[in-house]
């Protein structure tokens, strides 16, 4: 009976280190990763709207025949 015990009691915290070291940090880690993916995709969408939201430069008329000067080596 005590043999008995003594067994569950050390199958118990074999299974309870391999619980708490192994498969839970496995868990936050997987929840902590999907939380910075999304805080980033947020980001790269905002990010994005920014941009689209911008206006574009407006185009600068030239007056007359003005060509742009290059210089020719």
């Amino acid at each position: 009976m005590l043999f008995r015990f003594i067994t569950l009691l050390f199958v118990i915290w074999i299974l309870s280190r391999l619980l708490f070291r192994y498969i839970l940090p496995i868990f936050r880690i997987t929840a902590v990763t999907g939380s910075r993916l999304r805080q980033m995709q947020d980001q790269m969408r905002e990010m994005d709207q920014k941009m689209k939201n911008t206006s574009p430069k407006p185009k600068v008329e030239k007056e007359g025949d003005y060509i742009d000067y290059e210089e020719v080596r």
